[in-house]
């Protein structure tokens, strides 16, 4: 039987061997260190912009209500200031029924305006983004939402514009740049786009806490407002 020729490792392939596997070991080190100890703050995007919007969103909300109430019953029905005032209370009954009413047209109307455009911008949002980048859609979202409280206030101001006014100068213009859509649908895009796949399920389930938890505190925030001015 032959002998099998012996081969001899020389000393210099020996040490470039452990030198590349200790130059791995430390790069995956540090690779581990960059993703694990850096600061939390670096790790921050999206989620305050959603805590944020969402939370003025809720407080909006409640407000709304009760300025909705108010300018159905002033302007569209054209009720008296002490009817107005005490909308709520069992001899003005009818006045209320009335109220509820128009107010409740309004909403129909007003949902139907403010969601239909941002459905047809939620099929051609995607691939938008995808090739342009997620900033430009989100800030056209929150720019949208901008106007729609900026117009409120001016309604509210306008002590003679009708109800239906809100959804020409506020509802209307704020859905034609997709509004909720295009925050949304920004937002968790780039969640996607900055995370990896063992940590995306945890970032996207903080971007739903951060708006989620919002959600109760506006509305907190929102009452205390509205009882504070009422008591005043």
């Amino acid at each position: 039987m032959a002998n099998r020729p012996r081969v001899k490792y020389s000393p210099t392939s020996t040490n470039d061997d452990v030198r590349v596997r200790t130059e791995l070991s430390n790069s995956r080190w540090a690779k581990i260190k960059k993703n694990c100890m850096s600061p939390w703050y670096k790790k921050v995007s999206v989620e305050p912009t959603m805590f944020l919007y969402m939370f003025a969103f809720m407080i909006t909300s409640v407000v709304e209500q009760d300025f909705f109430v108010q300018k159905a019953c002033r302007v569209n029905n054209n009720f008296t200031d002490e009817i107005c005032s005490n909308i709520q209370s069992d001899e003005n009954a009818i006045y209320k029924k009335q109220v509820q009413i128009t107010t409740a047209k309004f909403h129909q109307i007003e949902a139907i305006s403010a969601h239909v455009f941002p459905i047809v911008l939620a099929l051609f949002i995607g691939s938008f983004s995808d090739r342009r980048g997620r900033k430009f859609p989100l800030l056209m979202g929150l720019t949208g939402k901008l106007i729609y409280s900026v117009m409120i206030v001016v309604n509210a101001r306008m002590k003679t514009w009708p109800l239906e006014y809100v959804i020409y100068t506020a509802t209307l213009p704020s859905a034609l740049t997709g509004a909720d859509v295009a925050i949304f649908a920004s937002c968790f895009a780039y969640i996607s786009d900055i995370s990896t796949l063992k940590n995306r399920t945890l970032r996207v389930t903080i971007l739903d806490v951060c708006y989620l938890t919002a959600m109760p505190t506006g509305v907190a925030l929102g009452e205390i407002l509205v009882k504070s001015v009422c008591r005043v």
